[in-house]
């Protein structure tokens, strides 16, 4: 005779049984068994991509790093569409600097775009501080690190990329334009990669930007200071190179 089962009872273990088998389900969809092979060139890409940020610390003294990154430059548009979402998607992260680094190592016309699609995003709002702590707003920073972090890239395109140079210099004006946190950095990266070029985008931004196309000088009251260490320095220098002169003979 079998034992009464209360019907409570009954619909509980169809509901833990259940599931149950949904766990256990999407864990092995999730290792890739019971869902159908991932094609050969995704595992590639999804491999290289995970090595390239594993490593990018020891970066070019890696074998695997620039290993991955030969794989990655000869598939920059796959890798860039797999590095879309959690770049825009994940706010406040530190993997986003390494996201936005990254797309400088290999990217292409669509990592320009996408870079600056990132850079034009509005920044989150700082949380504020407890009265009379010392805490900082790690998220803020950490937004605020890999806007910059993509100009940089932007930049850094055009030294991997010389056919992309145009875009890259389009995509800085236009960060040095519309974004006073990301000014003085894309005017510098400007003066790196035109060098005296820089002199024809002067009509571009207007006299309100002209410090950015003049040669530095340091303020007049660091002049003096600045001439007299160089004099105290080539006074140094001829004092040594006098003390060496009997050593010189006598060898």
């Amino acid at each position: 005779m079998r034992a009464y089962v209360p019907p409570a009872m009954k619909r509980i273990w169809f509901v833990g049984a259940g599931a149950f088998v949904f766990t256990l389900v999407v864990g092995i969809r999730s290792m890739g068994i019971a869902s159908a092979p991932l094609p050969t060139e995704t595992r590639l890409l999804t491999h290289h991509l995970g090595v390239a940020l594993s490593r990018l610390d020891p970066g070019p003294r890696s074998g695997e790093y620039r290993e991955s990154l030969a794989y990655l430059r000869l598939h920059a548009a796959e890798a860039v569409s797999e590095l879309r979402g959690p770049l825009l998607g994940e706010p406040g992260s530190f993997r986003k600097w390494q996201l936005t680094y990254l797309l400088g190592e290999f990217g292409d016309q669509s990592a320009i775009d996408l870079l600056r699609t990132f850079m034009d995003e509005p920044m989150p709002q700082p949380e504020p501080a407890h009265p009379g702590g010392h805490e900082i707003d790690l998220r803020y920073s950490e937004e605020s690190v890999s806007r910059v972090q993509a100009v940089t890239s932007t930049a850094r395109i055009a030294s991997h990329r010389p056919e992309l140079r145009d875009q890259v210099i389009e995509s800085l004006v236009a960060a040095a334009q519309v974004s006073p946190r990301l000014e003085a950095t894309a005017m510098f990266e400007l003066g790196e990669l035109m060098g005296s070029e820089l002199e024809s985008l002067r009509g571009v931004f207007g006299p309100e930007k002209a410090q950015y196309f003049e040669p530095f000088m340091p303020p007049p009251e660091w002049q003096g200071l600045l001439s007299r260490r160089m004099q105290k320095h080539r006074g140094e220098q001829e004092e040594r190179r006098e003390k060496r002169k009997p050593l010189c003979r006598a060898n």
